[in-house]
């Protein structure tokens, strides 16, 4: 059955699964909140304990949505697939798989992102046949295997379950210390829906009603227990955008948004865009070819331009035409990101002073509490006090009666009134400083005699606070400069897009323009990520890279102003 054509605006069957596709600024916000208001208005099947789920990907997702439903909360809970799955199925259920992979419920208050730890990686004692390069690590993902999952890495077919043995005991180390991480989340959620059916009874009976946002970043065990709840009873909609799909790395696909049906289900495109002007959707359409989608308001502008050259003058440009809080720079990598909100110079080796660090320094405890009170300090500088709390606390959490919140919140005060000293020194004046304090334990590096250091000693005293501090990714970033992920959902008036090399490479034209050269959204989804980049913005565009060939100016010079700073 042909997609039927419709409007943010139109109203259509509550009691019907749906499925809306739709590009950067149709309005899927708007169709959302109009379609909830519908279901409260006229459905006869909510009441006291029943409510409307809305889910959506992101936590600026969450926010838009909260804000624009406002007075009628009551019936509706707003939240991320995580945090919906692991409050109402992880949390309440997890002793139903607890004996299976020795947890204690007890322990865990919230999931936690997932950063690699080599040392809990060797402790696993994984055959040389079956090593895993670090980097992989970060790819390491759960895969639906009959009525359990199964932990699986990309381009490992043979021997699975050799694999997934080894890395559940890499997991269970984590596990041990009260630390889940968020994919762990779907997967116990999934184990957990198969093991006693009455779970799904439950979510069922409490909402009636489950929309998701954002589907194209779903993975096929989200997909999977959306289908069971929509088995009976609970009416499902999804709304998304394939071409807008740059979550795999956690998993998602966007085959699953294509290939997503159920009974009946009825489908629809919005083919608007109410955000940008007419000349940046022009830019948008040359991108994708999907739909090509036109602006209601034929709101006219100036043409994006190009800003070939550095990206803190480009910035500086940006910000002379347009005012210094009026410019959103968006960024692939989070070095970048970071650095253009400090504003300084970002070499690609920053990329990997993590990796680095946990390659050099094998006291597992050591150097996670060096990134920890690092991670702790920079969310604090960005006002996330709930997200440095609970990152520095799990390392106090017998020092006072809070879990460790207090002290942590002592702490990261202390280092705030500090941070122009710190943010100047070495990690090794940040190791004596926190040798030296009583409030935390470290073991001892041996500084040389010699003039010859330690490798440890040498990382330790070569690296400096910013370095480190430019890779840490914020959980939550409102901030002018962030990272295109971070920007997921949200719009701004002008936006520059900045394009450099990926991962430590320089800058290469052809792969790190072919976005706008030669687009191929279906295939490459760092593609993909460029165009949501260009896609947030409302009146100017603007795309910096450092050098621009004859050859490509000539091509992009019909939909781009071209300078140089």
């Amino acid at each position: 059955m042909a997609m039927q054509v419709i409007s943010s605006n139109n109203q259509i069957d509550i009691e019907q699964h749906f499925k809306v596709v739709a590009g950067p600024g149709a309005g899927k916000t708007t169709f959302l909140v109009n379609h909830i208001r519908n279901v409260l208005t006229n459905s006869e099947r909510l009441g006291v304990n029943r409510k409307v789920a809305c889910i959506t990907y992101t936590n600026v997702g969450v926010d838009t949505l909260v804000d624009r439903v406002k007075d009628e909360r009551d019936n509706i809970e707003i939240s991320t697939i995580h945090s919906f799955l692991f409050v109402h199925v992880v949390k309440p259920y997890l002793f139903l798989i607890s004996d299976k992979y020795g947890l204690n419920p007890s322990m865990f208050d919230s999931p936690f992102e997932h950063i690699f730890s080599n040392g809990f990686f060797r402790s696993t004692n994984l055959p040389t046949r079956f090593r895993v390069q670090e980097s992989e690590m970060k790819k390491v993902f759960w895969e639906i295997n009959g009525e359990t999952c199964i932990l699986r890495l990309p381009n490992r077919n043979r021997n699975v379950q050799q694999y997934h043995n080894s890395l559940l005991r890499y997991k269970t180390a984590f596990w041990e210390k009260g630390i889940m991480h968020y994919d762990d989340i779907l997967a116990f959620a999934w184990e957990i829906v198969n093991k006693d059916s009455s779970v799904l009874r439950i979510l069922r009976a409490k909402f009636p009603y489950f929309f998701i946002d954002e589907f194209q970043d779903t993975s096929p065990i989200q997909s999977a227990i959306l289908k069971l709840i929509a088995n009976e009873e609970t009416i499902v909609g999804v709304i998304g955008d394939e071409a807008q799909s740059i979550y795999s790395f956690q998993g998602a696909s966007m085959q699953q948004f294509i290939d997503f049906t159920l009974p009946n289900i009825n489908e629809f495109v919005i083919p608007d865009n109410h955000r940008s002007t007419l000349q940046i959707i022009s830019v948008l359409n040359t991108i994708r070819g999907s739909i090509t989608q036109t602006s209601p308001e034929a709101k006219a502008g100036d043409l994006p331009k190009i800003i070939v050259g550095d990206s803190i003058a480009a910035l500086e440009e940006c910000e002379r035409l347009w005012g210094e809080k009026n410019v959103v720079s968006l960024s692939y990598m989070v070095p970048t990101a970071n650095a253009m909100r400090k504003r300084v110079p970002v070499e690609s080796a920053a990329n990997n002073i993590i990796e680095e660090l946990f390659s050099v320094d094998s006291n597992r405890d050591r150097k996670k509490v060096i990134i920890s009170v690092i991670k702790s300090v920079e969310f604090a500088k960005q006002n996330l006090f709930n997200d440095a709390i609970k990152e520095l606390s799990r390392h106090f959490r017998n020092q006072d009666l809070f879990k460790g919140h207090k002290s942590a919140l002592i702490f990261i005060k202390s280092y705030l009134n500090l941070y122009n000293e710190i943010s100047n020194e070495t990690l090794w004046q940040l190791y004596e400083r926190l040798q030296a304090s009583s409030i935390v334990s470290l073991s001892r590096i041996r500084e040389s005699k010699t003039a010859e250091m330690t490798r440890v000693e040498a990382f330790y005293k070569e690296t400096s606070y910013k370095d480190l501090a430019l890779t840490i990714r914020l959980l939550k970033d409102a901030s002018l400069h962030r990272t295109i992920h971070k920007a997921k959902g949200d719009e701004f008036n002008n936006v520059l897009v900045i394009v450099k090399g990926r991962f430590g490479n320089r800058y290469n034209e052809e792969r790190d323009l072919a976005f706008l050269l030669n687009p191929e959204l279906n295939s490459l989804e760092e593609h993909r990520v460029n165009y949501v980049a260009c896609s947030r913005a409302k009146e100017n565009l603007i795309i910096n890279v450092p050098e621009l060939s004859q050859e490509a100016s000539d091509t992009l010079a019909t939909y781009f102003d071209i300078s140089s700073v």
